[in-house]
């Protein structure tokens, strides 16, 4: 197969094609293809490979939920051991619920729930936490959003960084920004796969029943509006060497939290980090979803506790990943 004879810095280049720069155009692969010297079918090939070996998880556009009136927010069920089959079954099964972990804690079910427009985000917890006989559960929606960094295998690359929710309300675009039908059409079809073809767009083209160069103005206008995250590929980080991945409830003075998020969203092995809703019995109000190649990286935790002076923090293991899932907004809305 054409793929075994791609090098590996061929390959460093195309994951960082795929993610940051990918070309919206009739023949993307192809465009690609000649920038590092290969055959457009030989790199349809090796993509189709690390799709079926699940590496490549998929190309498509990525959307700010927000922006169509989408809302979400973390979630951690206390479940007792006779329960936790029953529960994690009622929570994978909801479409709104895109990852849900296992974690070594009191609180034992960690999970991202997203609800569509019109939807009641607390309603529909209520829903599954009765459904699931869970104990409790915590509520912690984003407060503050400091990092936002998906792109893997980069380490040199610029970081991704994104305004939070509360700067971007106040925008007037955002504002302004009143979704149609036809938009939700569009978001339905583009936040699906990328078709691994000569001309993928054409075939979303004829779903839409427009052209392929009115999907990538379109994208163009949602990009400028903050709607478009980026088009591009999402791989799965335990298959490109990070397969231990932790998350840490810190502690942190309120006066203290933006610096201290500022400085952790600087550590190249830091993905996400969000200041969330805390409670008297919950003090914790920063957290960083932290991937290592070895569990032994993780006294670096120890050491950033040190140097911050954060005395009080919850490292979260993933004992197992239950569900990992795009999220397809306007899930549950049919047009």
């Amino acid at each position: 197969m054409g793929h075994k004879k791609i090098l590996s810095s061929q390959q460093k280049e195309i994951i960082r094609i795929l993610q940051k720069k990918f070309p919206l155009v009739e023949r993307p692969f192809n465009e690609i293809a000649k920038k590092i010297g290969l055959e457009e079918k030989e790199l349809i090939e090796y993509l189709i490979e690390l799709q079926n070996k699940n590496i490549l998880r998929q190309i498509s556009a990525i959307f700010n939920p927000q922006f169509f009136a989408h809302t979400s927010a973390l979630f951690a069920f206390k479940v007792l051991d006779k329960n936790l089959y029953k529960a994690i079954e009622v929570i994978n099964s909801h479409p709104g619920v895109t990852h849900n972990y296992l974690r070594d804690h009191i609180y034992n079910l960690w999970f991202i729930l997203v609800v569509g427009p019109g939807k009641n985000l607390l309603k529909e917890i209520q829903k599954i936490f009765e459904l699931s006989q869970a104990e409790e559960y915590l509520y912690l929606p984003v407060i503050q959003t400091f990092k936002i960094y998906t792109v893997f295998g980069m380490e040199n690359e610029e970081e991704i960084h994104f305004k939070n929710f509360e700067d971007l309300k106040e925008r007037e675009d955002y504002l302004q920004f009143d979704f149609s039908e036809r938009d939700i059409k569009l978001v339905q079809v583009l936040q699906e796969p990328l078709p691994l073809t000569e001309r993928p767009f054409k075939i979303l083209s004829e779903k839409l029943n427009i052209s392929e160069k009115e999907i990538f103005r379109w994208l163009k206008e949602m990009k400028n509006k903050g709607a478009l995250r980026r088009f591009g590929a999402l791989f799965k980080h335990s298959k490109v060497g990070l397969k231990f991945n932790i998350m840490v409830a810190w502690k942190v003075e309120k006066e203290k939290l933006k610096e201290i998020g500022k400085e952790l969203s600087k550590k190249d092995f830091i993905t996400h980090c969000y200041e969330r809703k805390s409670y008297p019995h919950w003090p914790y109000n920063l957290y960083t979803m932290c991937h290592f190649k070895s569990p032994k990286e993780v006294k670096i935790i120890e050491e950033l506790a040190k140097q911050y002076e954060i005395k009080e923090y919850l490292m979260l293991n993933t004992v197992q990943e239950l569900k990992k899932t795009r999220l397809k907004l306007f899930y549950d809305y049919k047009i």
